[in-house]
């Protein structure tokens, strides 16, 4: 967890996930959601994942390890 001052209201959080950046260019950012995601520990992933097709949701997106690119990630780098 970053030590950052958000300076808002709420409950919200600002911590580091390996290759978030390139999920929010190429999943939130392109299907217009940039400000709600949910991080979960691993463990409880299956439930999460779950719970959240119960409510009726299809498109639940995580991110891809280094080296798996997403469907518009240029395979030759970042121009």
């Amino acid at each position: 967890i970053l030590d950052v001052h958000p300076r808002s209201f709420g409950c919200l959080g600002v911590l580091a996930i390996k290759e978030m950046g390139r999920f929010y260019r190429h999943v939130l950012l392109e299907k217009q959601f940039p400000h709600h995601a949910a991080v979960a520990f691993r463990h409880c992933g299956r439930s999460l994942w779950a719970g959240l097709r119960l409510l009726g949701l299809t498109e639940i997106g995580v991110p891809l390890p280094a080296g798996s690119l997403y469907p518009s990630e240029n395979p030759f780098g970042q121009s």
